[in-house]
């Protein structure tokens, strides 16, 4: 059966977005003029949108206005990490800040509920959840007209735990924003990004919650510039990353590897990518250098492994 989505009510690039009891959801985002931040272009509105029947894209209770946040879903509840605000309004200078907040959306109950803050502002980060592990990995710390800091800590908590607590994680091997992760054999990838020193990159770091220790990954195939602003998502049993050129690429555990296995309809960055069934991505926000921001909604039909 061939899926259908209606275009989003308005462009949005570094939103969250997460996959929960049959529903895409998506919160906040730029959605002002481009490379340009003030308060009213960013978006504090949380939508969803039903993936076997798609309908509408539903306009839930709003929160913070924020973009570079992080958006996961365990356990019909729904977990938004981090972000920054724009404290300035149009035409004025720059005045950003990264924020420590978390909230908890309860889809039974319809509203937001607050969690223990971050240890540390952060924004241009993920998150995921393993197993019943929230993982939240790196980005970088803004604060008005200070210099940016980069954060070297990833943290977890566990999302069955009675007190909800954030625990820091062996030290990364890396410092990097605009970065994808995702969920994959059992394991934390965290794929691309911007790197503190050197640019853009396509390097794969993989943390093991089991033996509690990173290593590295196979590299991104391509050009460096393919994993800045990317997404990822682990369907049917296999690893996808949409890059920027447009490219769906896979990754083979038996080789170690990634290849690129489609070209995309649309070529995105900051854009997010989720699971629809076993053999279907649903690839949605984002922006394009050439054309701006995407409102289509991108249906993804995946060939065999």
């Amino acid at each position: 059966m061939t899926l259908h989505y209606p275009e989003l009510p308005e462009g949005i690039t570094s939103f969250g977005a997460t996959v929960c009891d049959g529903a895409a959801y998506l919160y906040g985002g730029h959605c002002g003029r481009a490379h340009e931040y003030y308060q009213a272009g960013q978006s504090n509105q949380l939508r969803r949108i039903a993936l076997d029947q798609p309908g509408v894209w539903e306009e839930l209770p709003t929160g913070p206005r924020l973009q570079g946040l992080a958006l996961v879903s365990h356990a019909s509840q729904l977990y938004r990490i981090g972000g920054f605000a724009a404290r300035n309004q149009q035409g004025e200078p720059n005045d950003l800040w990264s924020v420590t907040d978390c909230a908890r959306f309860d889809l039974a109950a319809g509203q937001w509920e607050a969690l223990p803050a971050l240890p540390t502002p952060r924004s241009s980060h993920d998150a995921i959840v393993v197993g019943d592990q929230l993982y939240v990995v790196g980005g970088w710390t803004l604060a008005g007209e200070e210099e940016s800091s980069w954060q070297t800590t990833a943290l977890v908590a566990d999302l069955t735990a009675d007190t909800f607590v954030w625990r820091e994680l062996p030290t990364p091997p890396f410092e990097r924003r605009a970065l994808a992760t995702a969920a994959f054999d059992g394991k934390l990838y965290v794929i691309g990004g911007m790197q503190n020193r050197g640019g853009p990159t396509g390097a794969v770091d993989v943390f093991d919650p089991a033996t509690q220790t990173w290593s590295t990954g196979p590299a991104l195939d391509g050009a460096a510039d393919e994993g800045f602003g990317a997404a990822a998502c682990a369907v049917g049993g296999s690893l996808y990353v949409s890059t920027v050129q447009g490219h769906l690429q896979r990754m083979d555990l038996g080789t170690n590897s990634w290849s690129t296995v489609q070209q995309l309809p649309t070529s995105r960055f900051f854009h997010r990518m989720l699971p629809v069934g076993d053999d279907r991505l649903l690839i949605v926000g984002g922006a394009n250098m050439d054309t701006g921001r995407f409102r289509q909604v991108d249906v993804v039909e995946l060939a065999p492994a």
